[in-house]
């Protein structure tokens, strides 16, 4: 089970490295999918630890 101000600080990171994705014009729109695709299936699997 992950520590809960451990999962509070990765779910903190995803957010910021959501936004700074966001900002950053330097990347393309599949780029920018596919990183949001990842971290929101890295969102999940945090989240759903909980649940085991």
């Amino acid at each position: 089970m992950i520590n809960q101000n451990f999962k509070k600080e990765i779910l903190k990171t995803i957010e910021v490295s959501k936004e700074t994705a966001k900002n950053n014009l330097d990347i393309t729109i599949d780029c920018y999918t596919e990183l949001l695709s990842r971290l929101e299936m890295l969102t999940y699997l945090i989240m759903s630890e909980d649940k085991k």
